[in-house]
Order: C-alpha cells, then sequence, then structure tokens
C-alpha cells in the first residue's frame, strides 16, 4: 500500500466517527482521490480495497456509480454544468455549445491544456439561479456566456 502517512492518519481518524470501519469508505475515498491526482488507478482501488479489507470489486463499484469519483485522470479542475430543463431554458444549451466551441471539449473531455474537464451533469439543485455549474465543489449561479469564461478563464 503506498498512501503517505498522513492520509492514513486521516483516514484512521475517520474510522473513529463511524460503527465500523467500511461506513467511512466514501468520505475516505475522497481523501484518497484528492492525494492521488483527482483519479483511480488501479493502483489506487486495490490499495483502498486493502485499506479498507474489503474486496477490490466494492472500491471499483463505488468508483463507477458515483459521478464524484473518477476512474481516468481528469484535468486539474472538474467542471460540470447543469443539463437539466430549468438550466436549459434559462441558456445552458449555449453554454454548452460555447465550451465546446471556445475551449474545444465535450462532455468528458479535458481541455488539451490539462486546466479542466468538462462534464454535463444531471441537476445540481439550484434551479432558481439557473443555469448553473460546479468547479470542483464551487458554485456559479446564474451564468451567461460572460460570467462562464470569466470563471474558467480564471482557472489555473
Amino acid at each position: 500500500m503506498s498512501f503517505s502517512p498522513e492520509l492514513v492518519g486521516q483516514v484512521e481518524n475517520l474510522w473513529t466517527r463511524y460503527p465500523e470501519k467500511k461506513a467511512a469508505l466514501i468520505p475516505a475515498m475522497h481523501l484518497i482521490q484528492k492525494e492521488r491526482d483527482g483519479w483511480f488507478s488501479n493502483e489506487t482501488i486495490v490499495d483502498t480495497a486493502e485499506l479498507f479489507g474489503v474486496p477490490d470489486m466494492h472500491v471499483r463499484g463505488i468508483v463507477g456509480f458515483y459521478d464524484m469519483f473518477h476512474a481516468t485522470p481528469v484535468g486539474r479542475h472538474v467542471v460540470r454544468l447543469c443539463k437539466t430543463l430549468t438550466c436549459k431554458l434559462c441558456g445552458a444549451g449555449e453554454l454548452i455549445k460555447h465550451v465546446s466551441t471556445k475551449y474545444g471539449v465535450k462532455n468528458g473531455e479535458t481541455t488539451a491544456d490539462g486546466r479542466f474537464t468538462f462534464k454535463l451533469f444531471e441537476c445540481l439543485g439550484h434551479c432558481t439561479t439557473a443555469p448553473m455549474m460546479l468547479v470542483d465543489e464551487e458554485k456559479h449561479e446564474s451564468l451567461d456566456i460572460e460570467a462562464l469564461d470569466g470563471v474558467l478563464e480564471g482557472l489555473k
């Protein structure tokens, strides 16, 4: 297993908050993914399973099911743009086309410079301030093309 001692300490601290180790798996996976450059390689999946004493297929299943975990490398930032009806009615379709044209990425793709991975998302829960996107964990609401560009161009 090749996790840093600091990460193992954080995971062990999580274990104290739950009735059994396995219950802390998803919160721990957020920490693990952050340490491992934002994604779960096969090695990381195996290491995580070993740390928790679960079959690696259990960890694989979580990575495959939840959008917040990535099984392939992603950009330095993950940009999720809501594509549901309210956001569409408020201009998300134009934003999607704009990102594709200006930044050269479609759903699931990463910019050539590795700055961000673009993902369409099925509802970010902010219909009253649509259209909306989430960059990493930061919300950006009531977007238009100018505001979207301001956010994306500010990413390092």
